[in-house]
């Protein structure tokens, strides 16, 4: 009789053991999947069909939607990953001299939330990686990309370095999962292909000094036209101690 309360007691250990193996480790990995991601429920969801507003091609390149682990929900004891989606992949474009040579080792910088820096290859090609939140079927992103900014300081140091002819460029990336899972990038005044000019810090001086004179020369210039019209300025005229009307003060006085 003992012997037999004992193996009931072991079965009924084995069967809580086996229970609580099955709550907590098998059937979270069984849904959650060996590598993080859920097995009901693909890494990549929907489909992606890109639209260039302002037609350039293969300027968004490698896109996907991802499920990313955004903390765990809790219910009672147990407790069940929370994933939420996540529109990934890259503007790309190129960085050129003024001959259409394309340039390598051109940082970019960006300024925006989900936007990672680059610099440009051999081949001048930069690829600038987003990772922007889903919201409700939609994640709208704004950057700005800061092309070669310390183009200044690389000149001071070397003597020589490329200016951007363009400073910095803004774009946008909209994303509508409910509308089909389309992807727009409106460029803004962002191009294509962005110029680059070498210059020596004694052209970058010269440059700098003629702009200087060009600016003294406008402030000059306004200041004699204001001068100049203050002195052509119509004296003003003066009022007669007679009044308006002198004659009919005439009539009035030989009275």
């Amino acid at each position: 009789m003992k012997v037999k309360s004992q193996k009931l007691l072991s079965k009924n250990k084995f069967l809580i053991f086996s229970f609580l193996l099955f709550a907590f480790y098998i059937l979270p990995v069984f849904f959650t999947g060996c590598a993080g991601f859920p097995i009901f429920g693909k890494k990549s969801t929907g489909k992606i069909t890109t639209i260039n507003e302002n037609l350039s091609p293969n300027r968004l390149t490698d896109l996907a939607v991802v499920k990313k682990l955004a903390g765990y929900k809790k219910f009672l004891f147990f407790s069940s990953p929370n994933y939420t989606d996540w529109i990934e992949g890259f503007v790309k474009g190129e960085i050129i001299n003024e001959e259409g040579i394309p340039m390598p080792d051109i940082q970019i910088m960006v300024d925006g939330i989900g936007f990672e820096n680059a610099v440009s290859d051999v081949n001048g090609i930069y690829k600038v990686r987003f990772s922007v939140p889903i919201v409700k079927g939609i994640a709208d992103a704004n950057g700005k990309l800061i092309i070669h900014p310390k183009w200044e300081t690389e000149l001071e140091v070397k003597g020589t370095s490329y200016q951007p002819t363009l400073k910095d460029a803004t774009f946008r990336i909209y994303y509508n999962g409910n509308a089909g899972g389309v992807v727009s990038l409106n460029e803004g005044n962002l191009p294509p292909k962005i110029k680059v000019k070498k210059v020596s810090l004694s052209q970058y001086k010269t440059e700098m000094k003629r702009k200087e004179t060009i600016e003294q020369k406008t402030k000059e210039n306004i200041s004699e036209r204001k001068t100049e019209n203050k002195n052509t300025a119509k004296p003003a005229k003066q009022e007669s101690q007679f009044g308006d009307d002198l004659f009919k003060q005439l009539e009035d006085f030989n009275k």
